[in-house]
């Protein structure tokens, strides 16, 4: 009952810090975390979270764990495995067919979304090395609460196709 009242309240927070205009700070730091890690840094320049973002956030908390460690048998594994398909159906499958599925549903919304336009930053790679995996999952979103945006990370990482 506790993840869930926690897991409310940040979203709560999160939805009503969207109107916020200034880049930087908690909102998009909480956005990284929780939905993709382009999301916060796209918030910086003033880009909105996706409808479809957000069923993919509500069904990794309804399956417990969220990731790939989905409780497969339970009603909330269910649940979660399906929202975040839906989620990199909309996101990734759409824009980039199975590659943007498979990147959407793995890395992040956005990293799907933009795989035809943008590579894979290495931060984001690194979420799939054992014992490397949390630097970046504290990195990125220390990125987005510092107010850097997706394009000048572009630019500077030279990751557009």
């Amino acid at each position: 009952m506790k993840k869930w009242t926690v897991s409310a309240l940040i979203l709560i927070f999160l939805v009503t810090g969207l109107s916020a205009a200034e880049s930087g700070g908690i909102v998009p730091c909480l956005a990284s975390c929780l939905i993709g890690p382009r999301v916060g840094l796209e918030m910086n320049e003033g880009k909105p979270i996706n409808t479809s973002e957000w069923i993919g956030v509500i069904g990794s908390y309804a399956g417990g764990s969220g990731g790939f460690c989905l409780g497969i048998s339970s009603l909330g594994g269910l649940i979660s495995l399906g929202c975040r398909a839906y989620m990199a159906y909309d996101m990734g499958y759409k824009a980039n067919e199975f590659p943007g599925f498979a990147a959407s549903y793995c890395i992040g919304p956005r990293v799907g979304n933009e795989l035809n336009t943008r590579k894979v930053r290495m931060l984001e790679w690194l979420r799939f090395v054992p014992c490397v995996c949390i630097y970046p999952m504290i990195a990125i979103p220390l990125e987005a609460y510092q107010g850097k945006t997706m394009t000048e990370i572009e630019a500077k990482e030279g990751l557009r196709k």
